[in-house]
């Protein structure tokens, strides 16, 4: 056994990393994880809220203790969420607009159809027609309002026909050349008629002409008690020659003749009767 030979003791073979295979980061955890941990912390925060146990401690250890068991090492520092103590429920909803809305969810469930429709598109379809209907029916009652109101004003002209007594305006005007046509002096017994008056009275070929009016040469009786001459009632007889612009229906634009026999002239306007003679 002399020629055995003994082989020096190799010391022990010590491995080296590489730099790139050495771990500089530690792993990361997932966007999943995290939030699971802030989840997991509001509900134990509610829950010690409402046994009214402070629990501050004991979160902060089992936070600390998940983060130092999850995924077996250690891991990157991260956010711990603080917990607020003034944390509160979002006020409650007021109970009568809650009712409301629930009474009219249960009386048109929000999730059903009608008729193929959405119940918004069923309110837009049913609200719309019925503010045309009304805007239609609106403008149809002023039309006709407007009409009757027109037709009531044209129906009580002093027209011809007409027998009754009317009072009205006595004024005074420079004759001259009328719309009939015929130019008349200031000591002539005439007058004037309302424009309504003249126009209303237009029928056929006389509407586009004025000379041609039925009312020209029809005669009035216009009355007037003349008590600033102690005369009494005073009467005069007049030819109706030209229309009035500014008279209301019921007025009456004498000659200065005229008036003078039923008032003094500086009175200019006086208040008299007046009646159709055929």
């Amino acid at each position: 056994m002399a020629d055995d030979k003994v082989l020096p003791q190799l010391p022990e073979r010590v491995r080296h990393l590489p730099e790139w295979e050495t771990p500089v980061h530690p792993p990361k955890r997932s966007l999943f994880a995290r939030l699971t941990d802030q989840v997991a912390v509001k509900r134990t925060a509610l829950f010690t809220r409402n046994t009214l146990t402070p629990a501050r401690s004991d979160e902060s250890s089992i936070i600390q203790q998940d983060k130092e068991t999850l995924d077996g090492g250690p891991i990157l520092p991260t956010h711990t969420p603080t917990l607020d103590n003034n944390f509160s429920n979002p006020p409650p909803t007021s109970p009568t607009r809650r009712t409301l809305r629930d009474r009219f969810d249960a009386l048109l469930p929000p999730n059903r159809t009608y008729w193929h429709l959405t119940r918004r598109s069923l309110l837009l379809f049913v609200a719309l027609p019925l503010l045309l209907l009304f805007i239609l029916a609106l403008g149809l009652g002023l039309g006709l309002g407007l009409r009757n109101s027109h037709n009531s004003g044209t129906g009580y002209l002093p027209l011809p026909g007409d027998k009754a007594v009317h009072s009205g305006d006595l004024t005074y005007y420079d004759i001259a050349l009328g719309a009939c046509g015929w130019t008349n002096d200031d000591d002539e017994y005439v007058c004037a008629v309302a424009h309504s008056v003249y126009d209303a009275a237009a029928t056929g070929s006389s509407k586009g002409n004025p000379n041609l009016n039925p009312l020209c040469g029809k005669k009035i009786r216009v009355m007037r008690d003349y008590s600033e001459a102690g005369l009494g009632n005073v009467t005069v007889d007049v030819t109706v020659v030209d229309r009035c612009v500014g008279c209301a229906p019921e007025d009456l634009d004498l000659s200065p003749a005229v008036f003078n026999r039923l008032a003094p002239e500086t009175k200019g306007r006086v208040v008299g009767q007046w009646a159709w003679l055929d």
